[in-house]
Parts: structure tokens; sequence; C-alpha cells
């Protein structure tokens, strides 16, 4: 039967990625395994059955709340970016990346309110509760960009998450809360913590984004002394995207590579 095997795959990943999620100790590989389930979906749904993509979908998160209801919310919302990225290819790759970091935020704080967080979630962002959300959307918009591009690299039918530019607002947001965070106090400050954590988290995609672009034209050395460092040093490679995500707003990076075409982001 035409679909039945990438099918197959699509449930045994996401009731796999589910019962690892819902253990403390294997909880990072669950989330490795499950930036692989949207592009799964909408490989399966777009190249073989959009009904078996959806039936094998259902068929796993029923699975996984018998067993491990727990984990249920986390795979619900990243199952749901398969979808949403279908529902927002058209508006390009901005619109799905912060889409689906809008979702897992959503999903995140439902989980909050009605399930509650681990313990050990709980205890790390005990000192930084008025933050937190922030730092919801802040995680969201990496793990969201990631599996985005995931999509990219086995589907290629989407805007290539290459393509992605916000525009200079974003600079404007940054400079504007970081001076609030520097001179505001209170509620102010508080505000103004939030949106700067939500410039960077933006920032930071968007010189993914850039990253990402010149990645592939990196010789076989290089690519595999980036890839070692970023592995030993993540914090580095934050910085580094940070810096890119900035300096692309006045440079364009892309553009210039591309012959002074557009890359075919959204408009600023």
């Amino acid at each position: 039967m035409k679909g039945l095997k990438p099918s197959a795959a699509l449930f045994a990943l996401t009731v796999g990625s589910g019962m690892l999620m819902g253990s403390s100790s294997l909880m990072p590989f669950g989330l490795g395994l499950s930036l692989f389930i949207p592009a799964l979906f909408i490989y399966t749904y777009l190249n073989h059955s959009p009904i078996l993509a959806v039936v094998s979908s259902a068929l796993a998160v029923i699975t996984v709340v018998l067993f491990l209801k727990e984990a249920a919310a986390d795979l619900v919302s990243v199952l749901l970016l398969g979808p949403l990225y279908l529902l927002l290819r058209r508006f390009g790759s901005s619109a799905c990346v912060v889409g689906g970091a809008l979702l897992i935020t959503a999903a995140t704080v439902l989980e909050e309110q009605f399930f509650g967080l681990p313990p050990e979630v709980k205890a790390e962002l005990s000192h930084l509760a008025s933050y937190r959300f922030a730092l919801y959307f802040f995680s969201s918009a990496v793990f969201s960009t990631f599996t985005y591009g995931i999509v990219n690299w086995l589907v290629r039918k989407l805007h290539s998450v290459t393509e992605l530019h916000f525009g200079f607002w974003t600079v404007i947001l940054f400079t504007l809360s970081a001076a609030g965070t520097l001179v505001g106090t209170g509620t102010v400050k508080t505000i103004a913590i939030n949106l700067l954590i939500i410039s960077l988290a933006l920032l930071i995609v968007q010189g993914t984004a850039v990253f990402l672009h010149f990645f592939p034209r990196l010789s076989g050395l290089w690519k595999l002394i980036v890839g070692l460092t970023i592995f030993i040093f993540p914090p580095g490679f934050f910085i580094t995207a940070l810096v890119l995500g900035l300096l692309d707003q006045k440079f364009n990076f892309r553009k210039s590579t591309n012959g002074g075409k557009e890359n075919g982001s959204n408009p600023s």
C-alpha cells in the first residue's frame, strides 16, 4: 500500500520520542528524535498519503497517552508543527518558524497551567519566574528553527530556512528593550527584560539562517571544525548567531551572495 512504510516510520518515531520524553534522564534524546517528526509527517503527507499521515500520527498520540500521558502535551505540540508549517508555507519561512515557536510556547504554558512543570524544570525556573514566558519563546524559537530546517532537508517543498529574515524592527526592539533593562525599574524593567529575551531569540534565529546559508559552502575540513566547535561550546554558536543576526540587518549577507537578488524572505 502506498505510503505504508513512511507512515509506519512516523508512528514508530512519534511513539519512541514520546516514551523517551516521558523519562527525565532520557528526555534530551526524546527531544532530539522529535525534531524529525514534523519533517516525516510532511514528507508522508505530500509524497504519499495525507490520510495515512494523519491516522498514524493520531494512533501514535493515543498510544503515548495510554502508556505515558505526561508526555502527550509536548508530543502533540511537536506533531502539530507539521500541519502548521503546511498551513503557513505560502507566507514564507519566517512565518513558519515564528508560528511554530508560538505554538510550542502556548503548549508549554498550557502544560504548566493544567499539569504543572517537572520538578527539575520548576527548580531551574524558580528565580526566573517573571521571565519564564519569554524564555519559553526563546527555547521554542530555537527548536522551531531546527525542526523547520530538517523539514527543508527532507522535503524541499517549503521556503528554505536560509531565506528567513525579520526586518530592522528586531534591532529596534533589541535596542529599546536593552535600554529599558539598564535604566528601568520595577515593572518596566521586568517588561523590558522579557522583550529583550524575545528580541534575542529572533536575532539568533535570523543569525542561524545566515549560518546555514554559508555552511554548505565550507570545505569538508572546515565543516568538521565548525561542527565540533558547536558541539563542544554551544554558547559560542548562539553568540555568533546573535552577531550575524544583528549584522545581517545592515549588510544582508545572503542578498550579497545571491548576485544582488532578494533572498525571498518576508519583507521588513
